[in-house]
């Protein structure tokens, strides 16, 4: 998965085809269960789902080549055992506004929501914070009752127009560690180190982007 944020309107279809390398040759490869794309610029919003993999999907390539925006994701994903492989399952989940990408699985969640996700449970109980203080104690208080290899999540609010990213896992620190870099267009965030130029997340680190800036970050433990 990867995210932004930036300045200024940029092309995404880089970022689609480093998605798109990470899911048929990176770290866990291959995530051929379908993917989701979320770009937001100043008056509008795209959003696209597929159940065809991010490297076989003609038509997505071809749609992102006209897109340009400010902030949004992609995720690919690659199903946890046991729950059900379609489009209600893709990410980004969409609670009141706000989007949320994860990787990892949470192996004590409550999957009996409708999408029988253990991302949407997590998304459920987290998504209900007035400031960034509250998303932080949000995850805290989740992850001390969930058992999990991963939590890693990109959230995108619509009304603030901000990306939060949270590192945050329990093993496995090659697969899950995300990095990122603050250039002159913005900040980008990946699920690998696609640039030899990349900073490292801490393991427990969330941070808020505005624009291309972090601008608040915490840490769950």
């Amino acid at each position: 998965m990867a995210a932004f944020s930036t300045k200024e309107v940029v092309d995404i279809s880089s970022l689609f085809e480093i998605v798109s390398w990470m899911a048929k040759n990176g770290k866990g490869a291959e995530h051929s269960d379908g993917y989701g794309v979320l770009v937001f610029d100043e008056i509008s919003k795209f959003e696209y789902k597929t159940t065809v993999p991010i490297y076989d999907d003609f038509r997505g390539r071809e749609l992102v080549k006209q897109i340009h925006g400010k902030l949004g994701l992609i995720h690919a994903r690659k199903a946890s055992q046991g729950v059900p492989v379609g489009l209600q399952q893709l990410h980004p989940f969409h609670i009141r506004g706000r989007y949320l990408a994860h990787n990892g699985t949470i192996t004590g969640a409550d999957r009996s929501n409708a999408f029988q996700s253990d991302t949407y449970d997590f998304f459920s109980n987290v998504v209900d914070f007035e400031d960034f203080e509250s998303l932080v104690n949000n995850v805290k208080r989740y992850i001390s009752t969930h058992d999990f290899t991963g939590v890693n999540f990109l959230l995108v609010d619509e009304f603030e127009k901000a990306l939060y990213v949270g590192c945050i896992y329990k093993k496995d620190v090659d697969y899950f560690t995300l990095h990122y870099k603050i250039d002159a267009l913005g900040f980008y965030v990946y699920s690998e180190q696609m640039e030899d130029s990349l900073l490292e997340m801490e393991n427990g680190e969330i941070l808020k982007v505005v624009e291309g800036n972090i601008v608040e970050q915490g840490k769950v433990f």
